[in-house]
């Protein structure tokens, strides 16, 4: 079997970060490039709410998110050997993101918490539920 890209989606909880540690241990495995999906929900809501207000948020709100996360997740795979990239975005809500996400990268894998479980169907991919 040949599994050239993993994505995971990795939202900070703790069943998510348990994800992140089976992504990279299958990515290390197989030699897979590793994508790390990360959805900003807050980040886009606060946006849009701005935005349906007439007020701008913060010019640089979803730079300074991202950096957060990129913070956050960088030690945990800075052991990786493979290629890894972090897709950090603040486009709307996780789920249908992540529906979005492996539709556009077409990974072989996708690693998921078992809070999307119920959205198995809908994703175009193999999918390994962490719980």
């Amino acid at each position: 079997m040949e599994v050239k890209k993993i994505l995971v989606c990795v939202d900070l909880t703790p069943v998510s970060l348990k994800a992140l540690e089976w992504a990279k241990h299958l990515a290390e495995k197989f030699g897979s490039e590793l994508v790390i999906f990360h959805e900003l929900e807050d980040v886009y809501t606060m946006i849009s709410t701005s935005a349906s207000f007439g007020m701008p948020a913060s010019p640089d709100l979803k730079e300074q998110a991202e950096k957060n996360v990129v913070d956050k997740l960088k030690p945990l795979v800075k052991d990786l050997t493979v290629p890894y990239r972090f897709l950090i975005e603040a486009k709307g809500k996780t789920i249908k993101r992540l529906i979005d996400v492996v539709d556009e990268e077409k990974p072989d894998v996708a690693v998921i918490p078992v809070e999307y479980e119920r959205d198995v169907p809908k994703l175009n991919s193999q999918v390994l539920v962490i719980k």
